[in-house]
C-alpha cells in the first residue's frame, strides 16, 4: 500500500504502512487521527500517554505499550 496524504501533505493511512514509509514524515496519529505528528515518530510517547483517544488503557505506561503494540510496524526495533 502507498501513503495517502491529505491536502496539507499529512499521511492519513499510516496504520496500513511500514516504518520505512512514514519515518520522518508528517503523519496523522494512526491511533486516533486527532493529532498530526510533524515528524514521525517524534512525540508519539507523550501523545499516547496522555491524549490519544484510540487507546483503552489508563496508566501512562500501559497506554504507551498499547500504542506501540497496535502499531508495531511503524516503529524500528
Amino acid at each position: 500500500m502507498r501513503p495517502v496524504r491529505n491536502s496539507d501533505g499529512v499521511i492519513v493511512n499510516a496504520a496500513k504502512l511500514r516504518v520505512s514509509q512514514v519515518v520522518g514524515q508528517r503523519v496523522s496519529c494512526p491511533g486516533c487521527g486527532a493529532k498530526d505528528f510533524a515528524r514521525w515518530p517524534d512525540g508519539w510517547d507523550a501523545h499516547a500517554a496522555h491524549k490519544c483517544a484510540g487507546l483503552e488503557n489508563e496508566t501512562e505506561v500501559e497506554r504507551k505499550a498499547e500504542f506501540k503494540a497496535l502499531l508495531r510496524a511503524l516503529f524500528r526495533d
